[in-house]
Formats: C-alpha cells, structure tokens, sequence
C-alpha cells in the first residue's frame, strides 16, 4: 500500500501558524469531494488542494473546529514549509514495509523438470 505524506505550513489570518502532515487519509477525503480530484491530477487545482488537506488534517486531529467554507476565509496560505532556503518542502510517496514488492530474480528456474525427460 502507498504511503502518502504532504508536508504543510498553514498561516491564517490571525497569526497562527500550523505545520501538519496530510496523510492518505485526507488525500482520500479529498478525492470523494464534489470538486475533488484523484491525487494524481492534483496539479489541477494546487491551491484548493493544499487548504483543503491542511484543514482536513487539523479538523481531523481537532486543532480547529471551523467548517471547510471558515477555514477558506480565514487561511492565508497553505504550503510547504521549507527551511528557508527557497526549496519548500515535500511531498512523500513510498511503500509500507509490510509490501515487499516485486522480489529480485533468484538466477534459479522454478521449473522442477529434468530437461530430457518431458522432451519425449
């Protein structure tokens, strides 16, 4: 199973600032909505995504309790958060270890036959 994580640094009209971390959960959320889209397309709408991750998030672990429609008029930014050196911060897609993948070619044949023995 995908792990998702998005990194975000969410500054709202008073002052507060927030760094949260989306998980596939709220990506989940987001791609149920009316104006959501599927993760991969996410590119179409930037900026909705973001807020609306970061208040998925907070509304979530119950930092805040506004509505999507509140949050949207009082968020001034959603983003990454960065270090301050201009690069932002990131996201993050990667595979829980529980699913190991494709194992890598042994050099051994599954075949338990002898070779001349079943080309009669």
């Amino acid at each position: 199973m995908a792990r998702i994580q998005v990194e975000l640094r969410v500054e709202m009209e008073d002052g507060t600032t927030y760094d949260v971390v989306a998980d596939q959960r709220d990506v989940a959320r987001w791609e149920i909505q009316d104006f959501g889209c599927p993760f991969s397309d996410i590119d179409s709408r930037p900026m909705l995504a973001l807020r609306w991750l970061a208040w998925s998030v907070l509304t979530r672990r119950g930092e805040i309790t506004m509505t999507w429609p509140e949050f949207d008029a009082v968020c001034l930014e959603a983003g990454d958060p960065g270090d301050g050196d201009g690069q932002g911060g990131e996201v993050t897609i990667g595979v829980d270890a529980e699913d190991p993948g494709t194992p890598a070619p042994s050099g051994r044949t599954s075949s338990r036959s002898r070779g001349a023995q079943g080309s009669r």
